[in-house]
């Protein structure tokens, strides 16, 4: 079979034979021969519990090896997934189990509590998950301990791998075009989306990875602390070494002690993170001398990064005698991730890189979808590859991101902003639902943020639109450390942008924060920041 028309499953599944490790997780390891078995048993679980192709499942848990193995279980039975967040507030369960038209909800055990009282109102089954089996006899005691509360309530009989072990035969779904994978996303026009996925949407940059690493893949390992429900952390942290015979070193939240413990003992190669994240790693002091010649590529993406940290980073790398580098990508949830990225071979700082193989970009005006502006002229950016998504559900055609070719070529209409030079870069200058409007003039927040950044002392910066009453205007926040004259920074600060943005750009209002609220992938709350006063 023509590897191209596998799904999920079946690309994982090829390596059922094999003795290499597919999972690390906490101090133990399950080699794709366990691993793939385990897929098959819980498949036959779900399929005796009435999940059938076709049918909706949310998943709501965190990187544990039972939430990868339920994952590509449902895949193998040709069930939709539907990945939440984690920490998805309990009032929003409810609805998105009702938009999903979700037949069962698959959580994991130490969560139940936070929402055992939403879903009495929902006669929807829940089964559950749970990190308990794969954690090394020493720990399981500990666990019981520090989450008895939380998983008291639980009803034993619904726990999945306390369920016997099932023979059940069914027709393993072999259809990587259908819908596979519900993902939420901000959406192009900056609201809240389901957006629609199948298999070779997930697998597209998970096929290119040789490519993108320039080096074999097979018997590495890359780390997966962001969730499934990300797409980056799906496609790239999960799926792209699983389909490769690599490892996905599974982490439940960040923890830099696991880190430095991993890539120690060379359990950890690849390493993919938002910026926060690559900066808690630029200054983690442990992560340092010999070891980080373990380190093979740092993968960068979500927020804008600012240019200096690619010189420390790097620099740092370098001291070391690592080939490590960070290198910044792009791509959206409506594309699974990744689509530009910059290589060990070919990268330039402050662009995204240069298109996958098999990516076409367009950046074009607001008027003219069918025609591309030209090099270093700033646009919107569209994208057509095999990585677009199918759309976005319960939502009509003519409010579906895509422009169509008179030839039949399908564009995805990004809503970001941004412009190629001549050697085929993209320079992604800001989310167009970004683009403030103050005086009638476009305002960048990336901009602001860009030279905030570059004033001494502040570690990171975000620039809010305040739309108050009286007028509208800039809430500019920096993240500093904790010993500055926060009147010394601000007034520095203010004098940098007066020196380099039009007046209406310049934020009215000024806020030094120890820490800025960010998410749980590290990317900056700016919500949360809107309600400072």
């Amino acid at each position: 079979m023509n590897s191209d028309s596998l799904t999920l499953y079946q690309q994982v599944d090829k390596f059922s034979q094999s003795e290499v490790t597919a999972l690390y997780f906490r101090s133990g390891k399950i080699n794709f021969r366990v691993f793939c078995r385990r897929i098959d048993e819980m498949a036959s679980k779900l399929y005796d519990l009435g999940i059938r192709k076709d049918q909706v499942v949310s998943l709501l848990a965190p990187n544990v090896p039972e939430t990868i193995i339920a994952f590509y279980a449902l895949n193998k039975i040709g069930a939709i997934v539907a990945l939440l967040h984690p920490l998805l507030p309990k009032n929003v369960l409810l609805s998105s189990l009702l938009e999903t038209k979700s037949v069962m909800l698959l959580l994991l055990d130490a969560r139940y509590n936070d929402y055992k009282d939403s879903l009495k109102e929902s006669k929807i089954p829940v089964y559950f998950l749970s990190a308990y089996p794969d954690l090394k006899p020493f720990i399981k005691q500990g666990f019981k301990i520090l989450y008895h509360k939380d998983i008291k309530n639980v009803d034993k009989s619904h726990y999945l791998y306390k369920i016997p072990k099932s023979t059940t035969q069914f027709h393993v779904n072999e259809d990587p075009k259908k819908p596979s994978v519900y993902l939420r996303s901000g959406g192009t026009t900056g609201k809240s989306k389901t957006v629609i996925l199948n298999d070779d949407n997930v697998s597209f940059a998970g096929k290119q990875s040789e490519w993108i690493l320039k080096r074999k893949i097979k018997g590495i390992s890359m780390i997966g602390v962001l969730p499934l429900f990300h797409g980056y952390g799906l496609s790239m942290g999960v799926h792209a070494p699983l389909m490769n015979e690599a490892a996905s070193c599974l982490m439940i939240s960040y923890s830099g002690k696991e880190i430095v413990s991993k890539v120690k003992k060379g359990k950890l190669n690849v390493l993919i993170a938002v910026p926060y994240l690559a900066r808690k790693l630029l200054n983690n002091r442990k992560l340092n001398g010999p070891m980080l010649k373990n380190l093979y590529a740092t993968y960068v993406g979500a927020d804008k990064p600012e240019e200096e940290l690619f010189q420390l980073f790097d620099k740092k790398m370098v001291d070391n005698g690592s080939e490590n580098r960070l290198l910044q990508g792009y791509g959206l949830t409506e594309t699974v991730t990744v689509n530009f990225v910059n290589t060990s071979t070919d990268n330039r700082i402050g662009s995204v890189g240069k298109p996958l193989l098999g990516v076409k970009l367009r950046i074009a005006k607001d008027s003219d979808f069918n025609k591309d502006i030209g090099p270093d002229n700033d646009g919107i950016i569209m994208i057509s590859s095999d990585g677009v998504c199918l759309g976005y559900l319960n939502t009509p055609k003519e409010k579906q991101p895509f422009h169509y070719d008179y030839d039949g070529t399908k564009w995805l209409i990004t809503g970001d902003i941004g412009h190629y030079d001549k050697d085929g870069y993209l320079f992604f200058k800001n989310r167009a639902t970004d683009v403030l409007k103050i005086a009638g003039y476009s305002i960048f927040p990336s901009d602001i943020e860009m030279y905030a950044n570059r004033c001494p002392n502040v570690k990171s910066s975000a620039a809010v639109y305040i739309n108050s009453e009286s007028h509208p205007y800039v809430h500019l926040f920096l993240e500093t450390d904790s010993d500055v004259d926060q009147d010394k920074i601000k007034q520095k600060c203010l004098k940098i942008l007066q020196d380099n943005l039009i007046r209406y750009s310049v934020p009215e209002k000024i806020t030094v924060l120890a820490a800025l609220p960010r998410t749980e992938v590290g990317k900056i709350d700016k919500k949360k920041l809107r309600e400072v006063k």
